[in-house]
């Protein structure tokens, strides 16, 4: 075990040293007071555990260890400090354990012990996902599941864990400034306690995608938070679909199969509303734009027309033009079936009548029956 400390006090450096190296097993790599050079040197020194004070003056341990964190996802942290205020917090930042000064040689033999027992366990899960490629897919139009690289989907521990991955996964790989991500996911929660919330549900994703073979997931830098891992979705091949030049029919089933609903429709989350609202008009553009093809075929126009009917339901024109469609094709069932659809939907929803345009061109058609 290749262990690395971090104390303001020399003293304590030294003091820890020597328990560790009593116990065997245990390669002290480096001693740091100053906490920023000691965040350089873990990866030149191959570090796999730190151990971490508290309260050392210009950056406090529980930053520290975020920040580690967000770097290097293998590496452990153990807390070694006089305050034991700070415990709660320690965990949520995924430290493996938190021992009080003075160090009880007992106490430090059980924390060491856990902590090989993971370090184990980690190379262990490395060898496994080193023979397999790990890939991500989220399905976001409609409703929400993220599938690993079996098809198996992921599950999640609550839900603010799946609302922090999606509020992420949505900025696309931007970092997010964590007072934005505390603001949007906890908007009525005081801020202590807001920052509580933040780093368990930050620790719960990490662990989740750690579980499926993915380390350092979710990075962390300079107060921002970013999705560290490559995530497919259906909302990215809508968008590249969307704004391709090629618009070939082929292209506009895929279009019309993958836009099954709205983006996020079944989450009820506010901040996606924009998202949800502007994808919504675009497809509806686009389809507009297909349907006023001179090569269009029926079959197409069809179901272009009623997709558009089906995501904006109270849209006049889109129900006389499928009226029409119909009217022209002499097919009196789906004129019929669309036509009583719309009547009800308009009476029921909204409290009106059908317009008298559309019902003129029912009433034609059922005459020349």
């Amino acid at each position: 075990m290749r262990v690395l400390i971090i104390d303001d006090e020399e003293i304590a450096l030294d003091v820890n040293e020597i328990m560790l190296q009593e116990l065997g097993g245990v390669e002290v790599v480096g001693k740091f007071t100053n906490p920023s050079i000691a965040l350089e040197q873990i990866e030149v020194m191959d570090a796999e555990v730190i151990f971490l004070d508290m309260e050392m003056g210009e950056i406090h341990g529980l930053e520290l260890a975020e920040v580690i964190m967000s770097k290097y996802s293998h590496v452990e942290i153990l807390f070694v400090t006089a305050h034991p205020q700070y415990a709660l917090e320690a965990f949520e930042v995924n430290a493996i354990d938190y021992l009080l000064k003075p160090l009880n040689k007992n106490r430090l033999k059980k924390a060491i012990e856990k902590t090989q027992n993971k370090l184990d366990l980690y190379r262990e899960s490395k060898k496994r996902v080193a023979h397999k490629k790990i890939s991500f897919y989220a399905k976001t139009l409609g409703s929400f599941y993220l599938l690993d690289n079996q098809q198996n989907i992921v599950k999640w521990r609550t839900k603010k864990v799946k609302e922090l991955l999606l509020f992420l996964l949505q900025h696309k790989g931007v970092p997010v400034h964590k007072a934005i991500v505390m603001e949007q996911l906890w908007p009525e929660i005081h801020v202590d306690k807001a920052v509580t919330h933040l780093h368990t549900t930050v620790y719960q994703l990490r662990k989740t995608f750690k579980e499926n073979g993915m380390e350092n997931a979710i990075q962390f830098i300079n107060d921002h938070y970013a999705l560290g891992v490559s995530i497919d979705s259906d909302y990215i091949v809508l968008e590249g679909l969307l704004n391709a030049k090629k618009r070939e029919t082929s292209e506009v089933e895929q279009i019309l199969e993958l836009y099954e609903a709205d983006y996020l429709e079944e989450e009820d989350l506010s901040w996606a509303i924009p998202t949800q609202l502007r994808l919504r008009q675009s497809v509806l553009q686009y389809l507009e734009q297909i349907i006023t093809k001179d090569d269009i075929s029926t079959p197409l126009l069809e179901k272009c027309l009623l997709k558009m009917l089906e995501i904006d339901c109270y849209n006049e024109t889109y129900m006389y033009k499928l009226l029409t469609l119909y009217d022209q094709l002499k097919n009196t069932h789906q004129l019929d079936k669309i036509y009583k659809n719309i009547g009800a939907t308009l009476r029921d929803d909204l409290g009106i009548e059908i317009p008298s345009h559309m019902k003129k061109l029912y009433e034609q058609h059922m005459l020349e029956k």
